[in-house]
């Protein structure tokens, strides 16, 4: 899959290069306390498409059943489909969302892929898979929907620079 493009249409033809890059997503994850915390890491990032990992520590991450807690999976779900929007229409805010847990977290690593679904100019619809890392191989453990909203005049390029300045 590396390379190729992750539209909705399945078209062959060349995307065009996000609004905002993975530079700019790791900027933004050291700025962001709860995302820093997590150690989310941003792996790929192309327009409309994006991929963050999380390693798993089993002192501060798991429910009583040793299972990753659901609400970071659904943090993760959140992330990658807000960021997936951002490389289509920049600074976002997520208006809604639903996670459906498929099986439970478990594994050393959870991976987050977003991509999206429609993008307009009011909305974007986004589609993220959530999977367990374990041994190597990726087991899908949640897939969640959002809509995600543009956040308005400051461009979420900017947001990082301003603060960190």
């Amino acid at each position: 899959m590396e390379g190729q493009s992750h539209s909705a249409t399945g078209s062959s033809r060349s995307a065009p290069a996000p609004l905002v890059d993975a530079a700019t997503f790791r900027e933004i994850v050291k700025i962001q306390p709860f995302t820093s915390w997590a150690g989310l890491e941003v792996v790929r990032v192309e327009h409309g498409f994006v991929e963050t990992r999380m390693g798993l520590r089993k002192d501060v991450m798991v429910q009583h059943h040793g299972f990753l807690h659901g609400g970071l999976i659904a943090f993760l779900a959140d992330n990658v489909s807000a960021y997936a929007a951002a490389t289509t229409i920049g600074d976002v805010l997520t208006a809604q969302f639903s996670v459906n847990y498929l099986a439970p977290g478990v594994g050393e690593a959870f991976i987050a892929r977003g991509h999206v679904v429609k993008a307009g100019k009011r909305q974007v619809v986004t589609r993220a898979d959530i999977f367990a890392v374990k041994d190597g191989e990726e087991k899908l453990i949640a897939v969640a929907n959002a809509v995600i909203l543009p956040a308005g005049a400051v461009a979420l390029t900017e947001a990082p620079r301003a603060q960190a300045g």
